[in-house]
């Protein structure tokens, strides 16, 4: 028996197919329907033009579009022997940036995907949580929209900022800009220790045994406690491989297959087209089924996002969660709301260390235009995991640019060794409730994937 349903209240729509055996998922397949092509769009643009047009592939991670394409620009001087010098203070400035983002992100995604998807499983009655009108719901909303507030003052606006650029950035803060972005920050952190914790940040980040899931209070208590209830302790499990491509003072990049290996080599990324979509539709056949390549490192599958940024960052808690309950939904979840908390401690710190009276911008010697022919890579992490772009100038202009998201990763079709990573981790689900939260543990991004 076959089953095709649509999963939506994520960035874009996905088609989920899912293949039934006696009650079970023996089989399941991501479709991504809706073509996007911002890798045609940017062809022949002026390198720069690059910074308007790539944090608008996203309306969630356009911050990190962003800041991959920067990196990516800054690259391709220092492929040319120019490498640019930038200062600490745009540097911050570019973290924090990112940062914010990725805390409005999380909590977002953990009250308006994935709480309500479990509490139904329990009952009807969504009470606080109740989209559009829940008590919780309408709190964690507002917290997010202060807080992506504090991104504002230095970005300009929210979402689609393009302050940041090669050099450094166009934003230069007063302490009084400062101080504003600690109070919206101090909005999350309050939110996270009246609300989703119900623990001081401090002793939460004190954190670092399996047992310490018991102090949990508040809402990741009830979400632990629905977790056990329908096991989702044990669905949503896949290869247990993971990798993190960017690095931060916060995320370590490294990969785990078996062991650890600190070690990224980007010329190992690899994509595949087998089953994606081709623009010239007389070169498809019928096994082509999404816009969603695949994409593999040293032709292996990897899970990337905050568990994986959690494992190779060796973040004790959640290290000691996934010792004892592998790459589950549970544990997937918990790690993002384990790095929310981090995030936010972090973030506030690297506002203290803001320096106004340092130069934003440093001008590069070399236009960009002037370039007769270079390359340029870059990979950060964004709020889903790694995402990685690399742009090819000629004669000044971009002859290619590829954009491979995490949604890429997480969510691309199988290729002939192995399953994709979320399709695997869908097969043994019970039902199609628990497959589609299996599927948003994820956080599904069509729009940013399809390119």
């Amino acid at each position: 028996m076959k089953t095709v349903d649509i999963v939506e209240r994520i960035e874009g729509e996905a088609k989920l197919n899912c293949f039934w055996n006696n009650g079970i998922i023996s089989d399941a397949r991501i479709d991504f329907l809706n073509f996007r092509g911002f890798e045609y769009i940017l062809e022949g643009k002026s390198p720069l033009d690059a910074l308007i047009y790539t944090p608008r592939i996203c309306g969630i991670c356009g911050q990190a579009h962003l800041k991959a394409t920067v990196d990516a620009l800054e690259n391709v001087y220092e492929n040319i022997n120019e490498k640019l010098e930038i200062s600490e203070k745009a540097k911050l400035l570019r973290q924090i940036g990112l940062n914010i983002e990725i805390i409005d992100s999380h909590i977002k995604w953990f009250y308006l995907f994935i709480m309500p998807d479990i509490i139904k499983l329990d009952k009807n009655d969504l009470g606080i949580y109740e989209p559009l009108k829940g008590k919780r719901w309408l709190e964690a909303c507002k917290t997010a929209s202060e807080t992506i507030k504090a991104l504002a003052v230095i970005g300009g606006q929210w979402p689609h900022s393009s302050y940041m650029l090669p050099g450094g950035v166009m934003s230069d803060p007063t302490l009084m800009d400062l101080v504003t972005m600690q109070n919206y920050l101090q909005t999350a952190l309050n939110f996270f220790e009246k609300e989703i914790s119900g623990l001081s940040l401090e002793n939460y980040l004190a954190f670092d045994s399996f047992s310490d899931i018991e102090k949990l209070q508040k809402d990741m208590r009830y979400f632990k406690e629905l977790s056990f209830k329908y096991e989702l302790h044990n669905f949503g499990k896949s290869y247990n491989r993971f990798i993190t491509l960017g690095e931060s003072n916060l995320f370590k990049n490294g990969k785990i297959k078996i062991k650890l290996v600190n070690k990224i080599d980007l010329s190992k990324i690899n994509e595949n087209e087998e089953f994606t979509f081709l623009l010239n539709q007389e070169n498809n056949s019928d096994k082509k089924h999404t816009w969603s390549k695949s994409v593999s490192y040293n032709d292996n599958f990897y899970e990337t996002g905050p568990l994986s940024r959690a494992i190779t960052s060796n973040r004790k808690f959640i290290k000691e969660i996934h010792k004892n309950l592998s790459d589950s939904v549970f544990t997937r979840v918990m790690a993002r709301m384990d790095e929310l908390a981090f995030l936010i401690d972090d973030t506030k710190s690297l506002i203290s260390k803001v320096n106004i009276s340092e130069e934003s911008y440093i001008k590069p010697k070399i236009s960009l235009l002037d370039i007769e022919k270079a390359n340029g890579k870059s990979a950060i992490e964004a709020t889903r995991g790694s995402l990685y772009h690399n742009v090819k100038i000629e004669k000044g202009k971009i002859k290619s640019y590829d954009v491979i998201t995490p949604t890429v990763w997480n969510l691309g079709p199988q290729n002939k060794k192995q399953k994709g990573i979320a399709q695997n981790a869908i097969i043994g689900a019970p039902s199609i409730d628990i497959a589609k939260i299996i599927l948003r543990s994820f956080d599904v991004c069509s729009v940013c994937t399809t390119h």
